[in-house]
């Protein structure tokens, strides 16, 4: 072979080498950028299920708390797991049971788990306890749920889905709840239930049933 003929074999060699680490550099940059992209949208996905709800301006009521939303999440509990570390009583967001409770007036208690997939589902829940602070008779007793009960039918009746429940493991009274809110008191106030009731059902719309 020529001098001239393995001179062209050799740049020919050196073009083909010069091209394939080119494409290899190409396919590298082009995995960077797909794996970032993925990251992304990973944490822009976490953000949304920890995102906060909007705060509140000219709630009547000086003892309404938000909290900010609990650390465990919005993740669902499997069968038979339960979870306790709520950062609010009763809980205002957190991890949650698949299933929700059926809105209306409950006479047994309704697991708190579950309680809190309806309110992330945008709606409210009502809870009492007749033994706090103090226990309350049974007439009294009965004529505070049959109060509660007439504001949460009245908000049926208006298309708003609301859950009452009886609580025994709160210090309020009454709490009422709705996602990352809750205003608790002890003397039953119709309007008082009411205007939380209209003020924040549907005030948060986690995942578009509002």
């Amino acid at each position: 072979m020529s001098r001239r003929a393995a001179r062209s074999r050799a740049a020919a060699a050196q073009r083909r080498a010069r091209r394939r680490t080119f494409l290899a550099v190409i396919a590298v940059i082009v995995g960077v950028l797909v794996a970032a992209a993925a990251v992304l949208v990973l944490l822009g996905g976490k953000r949304g299920v920890d995102t906060g709800a909007a705060a509140v301006q000219g709630y009547p009521y000086s003892s309404l708390q938000m909290f900010l939303p609990d650390p465990g999440g919005r993740r669902h509990l499997a069968a038979g797991e339960s979870y306790d570390n709520y950062n609010s009583n009763p809980p205002t967001s957190g991890p949650h049971t698949i299933g929700t409770a059926e809105p209306g007036v409950h006479d047994e208690p309704v697991a708190k788990q579950m309680a809190v997939h309806n309110m992330e589902h945008g709606q409210v829940v009502v809870w009492y306890n007749c033994n706090a602070p103090q226990p309350l008779n049974a007439d009294a007793c009965n004529t505070l749920k049959q109060s509660l009960a007439a504001v949460v039918t009245e908000a049926s009746n208006r298309g708003k889905r609301v859950v009452m429940t009886p609580y025994p493991a709160m210090d309020y009274r009454i709490a009422l709840t709705a996602w990352q809110f809750l205003d608790g008191f002890d003397e039953f106030d119709a309007q008082r239930v009411r205007t939380f009731i209209d003020t924040f059902y549907c005030h948060t719309n986690l995942e578009g049933f509002c």
